[in-house]
């Protein structure tokens, strides 16, 4: 599998990646079981990124990929993993939220960022998105914290999905 550089100073990723959106979409799909033979198919033909966000799943996938990380710590090493946030959904997991919207403030990046990484049973993150730009972001303080983020070693690279 072709490995490419999305930047001078950025990740290196596999030229495919697998969008992890979709695993929470069956039961049969979501056991540790059915999810490790997906990583491990994927890592037998060179495909070593794997794509989340927060919300993909009704917020549940990164927890089931997690799972397969917990009972298998090894294949951390053998992966990139990027994630995404700044949408919040409307879900019964999040009774908070009451309308769909963008977030980009500090407190829910580095929210977010905790919780992925609490969720993927992971200590890092090799890129961390902003899922969408957000008209009403304050670019300063969210650029400030997107830098924090990688001095405090919990994401390695920082950029915008969308």
């Amino acid at each position: 599998m072709k490995r490419i550089k999305i930047a001078k100073e950025g990740p290196e990723l596999s030229n495919i990646c697998y969008r992890v959106w979709r695993i929470a979409d069956r039961s049969e799909d979501q056991t540790p079981q059915a999810i490790r033979k997906k990583i491990d198919l994927c890592l037998e033909h060179g495909v070593t990124t794997f794509d989340h966000a927060d919300i993909y799943g009704d917020y549940s996938c990164e927890t089931l990929f997690g799972n397969v990380l917990a009972e298998s710590p090894q294949l951390r090493s053998q992966m990139e993993i990027v994630t995404k946030a700044g949408i919040k959904l409307i879900s019964e997991k999040h009774p908070e939220h009451q309308v769909k919207y963008y977030d980009t403030s500090r407190k829910h990046l580095q929210n977010s960022v905790e919780k992925s990484l609490k969720n993927l049973r992971t200590d890092y993150l090799d890129l961390f998105l902003i899922h969408r730009p957000d008209p009403f972001m304050d670019v300063e303080e969210t650029s400030e914290t997107l830098n924090n983020l990688v001095k405090s070693g919990k994401v390695k690279h920082i950029g915008v999905s969308n």
